[in-house]
């Protein structure tokens, strides 16, 4: 019986994209994924590969469609913010009045964004079908609104259960779905470890991706606030549950804001790099949980 090896990627936006720099350097060592799950961007990495187990292919998808005016076609445009310290004063009045404006949305949107576009651009990622079809069983994490619950897909439409899973709460309509509302499963589970168990797996490995470097508040304003200690939060609870996993493996995601997709290479050379540096821990857990005599033929 071999040991079967489970990895559970994480959300983060952007930051997702050293995911797929943590498969290629395990794809490499050839460490096979036998279960995978995934969170938020860590469900979209982890559906394209569960369906196509290359990470050539799924660079592929991601740099085809990072090149097709991503940005535009999911809406991410109207998130830039100038980061400049020094602004004119115009540019402080705009910053300003762009901030009213989300406040007035509040009141009468679920979302800044629609969720058709986020369908669009999913539906160029991964290929159409059910979960149960892809070759590396996979299981989709969303979280429910109505009861605060973990939502596991491990059946049914892909594409629905990746679009409900990458729902980021106030920038994305949440999705109704067999009479629950259902937001970004970073919000309950942002790194899904316990769930691989369930699956069969042996050995789990989390793969944790938030921000590692955070900047002084430009100004200090209730969105800000808010939007500041939500992070946190959520960052506190995503290093919790990847310690948890057999091996944790964290790259170094900088200071990369969740929108930011323009360092595609530098993500996934700082997911090779980390995955790298556990290799050692992943072959002993892998070792350890081989029948005695196998052992002894493994280094």
């Amino acid at each position: 019986m071999s040991v079967k090896i489970g990895i559970a990627l994480g959300g983060g936006g952007a930051r997702g994209l050293s995911h797929i720099g943590v498969l290629k350097a395990l794809e490499e060592e050839h460490i096979p994924i036998n279960y995978i799950t995934g969170t938020s961007i860590g469900a979209v990495v982890g559906a394209i590969y569960a369906q196509n187990p290359s990470t050539d292919f799924l660079m592929e998808r991601f740099k085809k469609i990072l090149a097709d005016e991503f940005n535009g076609q999911l809406g991410l445009n109207y998130l830039k913010t100038n980061s400049a310290r020094n602004g004119s004063f115009l540019h402080h009045a705009a910053q300003k009045i762009k901030k009213r404006i989300v406040i007035n949305l509040a009141q009468s949107r679920k979302a800044l964004l629609k969720e058709v576009r986020l369908k669009n651009v999913l539906c160029k990622l991964i290929d159409e079908g059910m979960i149960e079809e892809a070759k590396i069983p996979l299981a989709i994490v969303a979280t429910s609104l109505h009861t605060g619950d973990d939502v596991v897909f491990k059946k049914g439409d892909i594409i629905t259960a990746v679009v409900a899973s990458c729902s980021v709460p106030g920038f994305l309509s949440p999705v109704s779905l067999n009479d629950d509302l259902l937001t970004d499963g970073g919000v309950s589970c942002p790194v899904p470890v316990e769930f691989l168990r369930e699956m069969g797996a042996d050995i789990s490995i989390g793969v944790e991706i938030g921000m590692r470097e955070y900047h002084p508040l430009e100004s200090v304003n209730i969105i800000d606030i808010i939007a500041r200690s939500d992070m946190i939060t959520s960052q506190n609870l995503a290093r919790m549950m990847v310690n948890t996993a057999d091996v944790a493996i964290c790259p170094d995601t900088k200071d990369i804001q969740w929108s930011d997709f323009s360092r595609v290479d530098g993500l996934i050379e700082s997911g090779k790099k980390f995955t790298r540096q556990k290799l050692p821990e992943i072959k002993r857990a892998i070792k350890m949980r081989c029948p005695w005599y196998k052992r002894v033929f493994l280094t």
